[in-house]
């Protein structure tokens, strides 16, 4: 063999070592920085955990908040893109189906049937199972001697269009509820800021769409990607704070919003509940066809909801507005509460729809534990206030609705004119 050969095989051969090298250099460096981040995870969990919110609770909050993240885990699911995998802990149950189980409901045959929709808030981040607003909910009318049966049908991130999906598809599974209530807000608020470019889309949206239109041509890119010179990289920038520029959605559709560099929040806001009403629309002639009551809630978040702060929610609100992300979804929520109210007294076909933004007005004490999410102490309220609201809907419909519905139900109704 000659010398030449022999010195390209070797120029060769320690090219491939140097890059086999660098490559496990990249993958060492993002292994170790996945190994010194989720310790700082854990213990923002757990810093969560010991909030004033949690004082007094005859459960443990960090284990609480712990099996939250564990039971975060999705599988796809038709049309309503996911849903949560079974769970079993101490305070979190997620059950075969997805849902999150519903405590104290009526084993009665005929109780009044109520499906609860909506995200995170509706499925409970915050509350131990017994303590979400739907098994609340039921614990409240049953206490009320009204057999009651309530389905939790929250999930993560769900925006109000989900829900009417899945609303459809529980329909056409044949099952029957008397009582349909949505509790959206955030998530809506959070679809309207964060993706304009899509009205009406679902959250994540551009995890999912990569995902989906991951084809051939794309495996050049993937390779890349999968490299550990790109995930060292990767680290690189986290660490030093450098960001790559994305395409943004300019908002010039709007006049309001030219020759502006800020967000118009009002705009994005009124878009957001525009769908939202379009949806209560939707619901309402479902609900004529299949003969059910729907109820629509926007509920509460930390931003501009007229509650007494507590310190350590005035904390966590400041905190959470250092995060461009939830700075929008916050400040577009608190836009589309305010424009809600204009439109409950201004607007015709705004019936079954209720704003409970100020829900806790009257409490000082500490309830939230993030932007939006309260303990069991603030699903307590928010079920108190539902129940009214339940009870105050069915007094009111037709009799062909009331041939459906427990006679202990009627009950309470002819004894609360």
């Amino acid at each position: 063999m000659s010398r030449r050969i022999r010195n390209g095989l070797a120029v060769f051969g320690l090219s491939v070592i140097a890059i086999l090298a660098t490559d496990l250099c990249g993958r060492a460096v993002h292994s170790i920085n996945d190994w010194i981040s989720t310790p700082s995870e854990t213990i923002k969990s757990d810093l969560r955990s010991q909030l004033p919110a949690y004082q007094d609770v005859d459960y443990d909050a960090s284990t609480l908040i712990q099996e939250v993240r564990e039971s975060s885990p999705v599988r796809y699911q038709p049309y309503t893109v996911w849903r949560r995998r079974p769970f079993q802990g101490h305070t979190t149950t997620v059950e075969v189906n997805g849902s999150r189980t519903t405590h104290y409901n009526s084993e009665d045959p005929n109780a009044l049937n109520i499906w609860m929709f909506g995200g995170s808030t509706t499925w409970g981040v915050g509350a131990p199972d017994q303590e979400t607003i739907p098994s609340l909910l039921s614990k409240s009318l049953n206490e009320r001697l009204v057999s009651t049966h309530v389905r939790n049908l929250g999930e993560r991130g769900f925006v109000s269009t989900q829900e009417v999906v899945y609303l459809l598809r529980e329909l056409q599974a044949g099952y029957q509820p008397n009582v349909v209530i949505f509790y959206d807000g955030v998530n809506d608020a959070a679809a309207a800021g964060l993706w304009p470019e899509v009205p009406g889309t679902h959250l994540e949206l551009d995890v999912v769409r990569d995902r989906f239109q991951q084809h051939q041509d794309d495996m050049l890119e993937e390779f890349v990607r999968s490299t550990g010179l790109y995930k060292a990289a990767q680290v690189f920038l986290d660490r030093t704070g450098i960001t790559v520029q994305e395409p943004h959605f300019d908002q010039e559709t709007t006049p309001e919003s030219k020759n502006t560099t800020e967000p118009d929040y009002h705009w994005l806001a009124k878009r957001g509940l525009d769908l939202w009403f379009e949806n209560h629309r939707l619901v309402q002639s479902l609900a004529s066809e299949y003969n059910f009551i729907p109820i629509f809630i926007f509920h509460p978040g930390l931003w501009d909801t007229g509650k007494p702060l507590h310190p350590s929610e005035l904390e966590i609100l400041e905190s959470e507005k250092q995060s461009a992300n939830l700075y929008m979804i916050m400040r577009v929520r608190a836009e589309m509460a305010s424009i809600l109210i204009q439109r409950l007294k201004t607007t015709d076909n705004t019936k079954n729809i209720y704003n409970l933004n100020e829900v806790f007005i009257d409490s000082a004490d500490p309830l939230y534990i993030d932007y939006v999410h309260v303990t069991g102490k603030g699903n307590k309220i928010v079920s108190e206030k539902l129940t009214d609201i339940v009870l105050s809907e069915i007094c009111e419909i037709s009799t062909l609705l009331a041939t459906s519905l427990p006679k202990d139900l009627w009950a309470h109704c002819n004894h609360n004119p």
